[in-house]
């Protein structure tokens, strides 16, 4: 994909900055925006993505970003500023919630859109893994995971390689304040094998869930691992407080459906609440 015209979707930015810091210290823009820019971009035939709100530049000027996905039918339909037209109306709304005298920069973000195609490729070549444990897990979510969409991310691109993961937000972790209990699944890569062994030592934690494509030849191996409390990983530090206890659980099956099936059996048992009853019950 060398040109906009080769993706189905394209995402732009549309951006702000506030040197002045007129939206005030904490505007909180993407919770009061994040709403009526999900119906207006669906009304559109687009798609919200996210916001942030609190970031600046090495300056240190504030800067407030919000991107939209667009389909390739939009994306071609351009006004006289050269703007897709849909593009209109969601500048128009944001400028209502926005200070006057900021200056608009709205372009098409080249890394944003990658990302997104990628991460459509893998959803489509495994949908057979993930499909049922969508099916499987959705109903269980709790403490407000139900409006985290599930995540398919590429984190790594290689030459005729993907990388990424597919990650399934289920609940607050009771044992570790401020975090999810999180639901990882993919294939189960043994380290000196490929596709893995491409990766190198520092991109790859052995028999973590990947997705990969293209997709390795069968039979193949899938995984799904939970971790709580504070069990470490290549990126956190052992805890050093007293009496703290992490935990990991990892399945593997060479059946998707009977994998997402002994997944939510054991994720009931260890965690009562998410079928609703009360622990020790």
């Amino acid at each position: 994909m060398t040109d906009w015209n080769d993706f189905e979707w394209v995402v732009w930015r549309l951006e702000v900055r506030d040197p002045q810091r007129l939206a005030g210290k904490e505007p909180d823009l993407e919770a009061r925006t994040k709403e009526t820019m999900t119906e207006l971009a669906a009304s559109l035939g687009c798609g919200y993505d996210s916001c942030v709100d609190y970031d600046s530049y090495v300056d240190d000027t504030p800067y407030y970003a919000w991107w939209v996905r667009l389909p390739a039918s939009e994306h071609a339909k351009v006004g006289t500023d050269g703007l897709p037209l849909v593009i209109g109306p969601l500048r128009e709304y944001l400028t209502t919630r926005l200070p006057d005298g900021l200056t608009w920069e709205i372009t098409p973000d080249r890394e944003m859109t990658y990302d997104h195609a990628g991460s459509m490729a893998l959803r489509a070549g495994y949908a057979d893994l993930i499909a049922p444990f969508e099916c499987a897990l959705m109903p269980l979510r709790r403490d407000g995971a139900g409006a985290l969409d599930p995540r398919v991310k590429v984190w790594k691109w290689e030459k005729d390689l993907l990388v990424g993961t597919f990650d399934l937000w289920l609940c607050k972790d009771p044992d570790h304040p401020h975090t999810w209990i999180v639901v990882t699944i993919g294939l189960w890569t043994e380290p000196d094998e490929e596709p893995a062994a491409r990766l190198g030592h520092f991109d790859f934690t052995p028999h973590h869930p990947l997705l990969f494509l293209p997709r390795p030849a069968a039979p193949a191996t899938f995984t799904a691992r939970v971790t709580s409390g504070s069990f470490p990983s290549e990126i956190s530090f052992r805890t050093k407080v007293a009496g703290a206890i992490g935990t990991a659980h990892q399945w593997t099956a060479s059946d998707p459906d009977v994998l997402a099936g002994r997944v939510v059996r054991d994720l009931k048992l260890l965690w009562p609440h998410l079928t609703g009853q009360e622990p020790g019950r």
